[in-house]
């Protein structure tokens, strides 16, 4: 009897064993990035008068650049977004003066070739050669108010004066057609490189003035946290809200949340919160899953505008430690996103703007 009671025993503590280390299975949590993209409207650097919402653009071309693209072709693709563009007489009166394309000099280059027989000895040679052109192009823009006052200096396009760059010709097999090629071709290479170039430097500006005083549509793909662990409790109802979730945010437009979008995104957030609620021990997976919630909660607030909520979400990150970094780097953005709305007295990142209500100066 003795015996069979230690036998039982040892098939007891077995068996415990071999629950909790089921247990233990059960509670460890994987997680997977989803990503999912939602718009917003980008506010201001520099807010200017709320009711200065008109502007017009003044481009000023040399021949070297309106023979590749005319004056109203660039100021045609000139955008102050959120803006009325009107052709004189705007709020905001934007010049931009093109500099010519400047060729400077040009030298023949050339290289060697060796052909050579299976016994490597060379049996003939041929040289190649090609033309090397330096250039710059580059330009000015500036802008002032409807009352004469500056409010952007004028600013080389490309952040400097312009810097000579390379061009280089086909290769010829002599000196002569590599020289006589940039002469022949001189109006087409000059067409092309403008071509080339402009459309970094437009983008510049745009880039530029968007910056400081427009209200232009931002898309941003924002990463979540799902579970990726079938044997976790809580896997099946985690990844059934991250399916919703990233249905309600895709539904985000830089034009407005509506209600039934808002009350899906605050009832994910409730869903996360319950979960951070229920999964409270120290153990290394329990605080792994209220990351993800905290996580995730922290970026449906920032979409949803609300900041201070964000924040909270991100110090709850951090208490936590499990990845502090990813709490501070985000309450850094958050906090410049407050800092943001506070200067152009906004509320809300997603509002629509009807251009068409907005009138010069009297």
């Amino acid at each position: 009897m003795a015996l069979n009671s230690h036998r039982m025993k040892k098939l007891l503590f077995l068996a415990m064993s071999v629950a909790a280390f089921n247990v233990t299975i059960a509670q460890k949590i994987d997680l997977d990035r989803v990503y999912v993209a939602h718009q917003y409207r980008d506010l201001p650097s520099t807010p200017l008068d709320s009711t200065w919402r008109t502007y017009n653009v003044r481009v000023e071309v040399p021949s070297t650049i309106s023979g590749a693209m005319s004056s109203s072709s660039i100021e045609d693709r000139i955008n102050l977004q959120g803006w009325k563009k009107v052709y004189g007489g705007g709020h905001a009166q934007i010049t931009v003066n093109f500099d010519d394309l400047m060729f400077d000099g040009q030298k023949i280059e050339n290289r060697k070739e060796e052909i050579k027989n299976k016994e490597g000895v060379v049996t003939a040679t041929n040289y190649y050669y090609w033309s090397v052109v330096k250039y710059s192009i580059g330009g000015t823009y500036s802008a002032k108010d409807w009352q004469e006052n500056a409010l952007i200096n004028r600013t080389n396009i490309n952040g400097t004066s312009s810097t000579q760059m390379e061009w280089k010709s086909p290769e010829f097999r002599s000196m002569g057609e590599a020289d006589r090629y940039f002469s022949n071709n001189r109006a087409a290479i000059s067409n092309k490189l403008v071509k080339e170039h402009m459309e970094t430097m437009l983008a510049n500006i745009n880039n530029s003035i968007n910056d400081k005083y427009g209200f232009p549509v931002s898309t941003d793909q924002v990463s979540l946290w799902t579970s990726d662990s079938k044997k976790h409790p809580e896997n099946v109802a985690f990844v059934e809200n991250m399916t919703k979730m990233k249905a309600s945010i895709a539904k985000v437009t830089a034009n407005g949340i509506d209600a039934a979008t808002r009350a899906e995104l605050l009832s994910s957030i409730e869903y996360m919160t319950g979960v951070k609620g229920k999964y409270i021990t120290e153990d290394k997976g329990d605080r792994k899953l209220r990351y993800a919630c905290s996580y995730n909660n922290a970026v449906l607030y920032t979409i949803l505008d609300m900041p201070d909520k964000a924040i909270e979400e991100c110090n709850a990150l951090i208490a936590n430690d499990y990845d502090v970094k990813d709490g501070e780097k985000m309450i850094e953005k958050l906090n410049k996103i407050k800092e943001l709305m506070a200067k152009n007295n906004k509320v809300s990142r997603h509002y629509s703007i009807d251009t068409s209500k907005f009138n010069t100066p009297n």
